[in-house]
């Protein structure tokens, strides 16, 4: 379980792909994030995503890579002399990804890491950093949440510190490399499936488009999951449904 300390002084917990709640994790609000099937007796917001097989041999993973995407992690492979980072306990790790993807965010004009969320599932031995760099300089960091057997795709950062057309090809394959390799070093790890972290259902902005064509270049199955949140003590169920009201309206006092 990841165990978060809100606002209100309420405490989260995340459990993730069915995971379940141990003894003695006593927490104010339960947060069932991407169940196989709904949680009888509540409301469920549905999540769509794509999932890549890892059980397989890697031939077969790397078949399903449409054409320009087979061709492009192969470049980078075999041409572009990247180099892989990765840790499974990124605690050392944290700020400098932080400081990398909110520059990130900030160039696309994304919200910034919550911090507190990536503190808690490194705490929790949930988060793994995988990051691509080549002579030293990060081009691509990811952020993935580990839970069982499933590894999914929680951030996705790329920098284009310089605006030439070749150097931002290079990040674009770095970015294909890194899925390709982080999918063979979790399959190493032993973990069978590689979540690609939600999908648009709403494809009507070029942006939403091309992120979704961009994970179905890699060949994952489309599957559908549920979130669902309870109460599960007295100053949670008095103060959820205010952070809910409170969610609702701040969008609409922002119109």
């Amino acid at each position: 379980m990841i165990r978060i300390c809100g606002r209100g002084a309420l405490v989260y917990g995340e459990l993730w792909f069915d995971e379940e709640q141990s003894d003695g994790e006593d927490v104010d609000v339960l947060v069932y994030r991407r169940r196989r099937s709904p949680l009888a007796g509540h409301d469920n917001q549905v999540y769509q995503s794509l999932v890549t097989p890892l059980d397989v041999a890697e031939d077969e993973i790397a078949a399903h890579l449409d054409e320009t995407c087979g061709y492009q992690v192969r470049r980078a492979e075999q041409r572009d002399e990247l180099q892989l980072y990765a840790s499974a306990d990124p605690a050392a790790d944290l700020e400098r990804f932080r400081t990398f993807f909110n520059a990130f965010a900030k160039q696309k004009s994304l919200a910034p890491a919550d911090g507190a969320w990536l503190a808690a599932a490194c705490a929790a031995g949930q988060l793994a950093l995988i990051a691509a760099k080549k002579e030293g300089e990060v081009l691509v960091w990811h952020a993935y949440l580990r839970c069982g057997t499933t590894a999914s795709l929680h951030h996705s950062a790329s920098w284009f510190r310089q605006g030439d057309k070749a150097y931002r090809a290079l990040v674009g394959r770095a970015n294909r490399w890194l899925h390709w390799r982080s999918m063979r070093w979790f399959r190493e790890a032993g973990l069978r499936r590689y979540d690609w972290g939600g999908m648009f259902e709403d494809e009507s902005t070029p942006e939403r488009a091309g992120i979704n064509r961009f994970k179905r270049s890699f060949g994952g199955t489309p599957e559908r999951r549920y979130d669902a949140t309870l109460a599960r003590s007295v100053r949670g169920r008095v103060l959820l449904p205010l952070r809910e009201a409170w969610r609702r309206w701040r969008p609409a006092a922002a119109a």
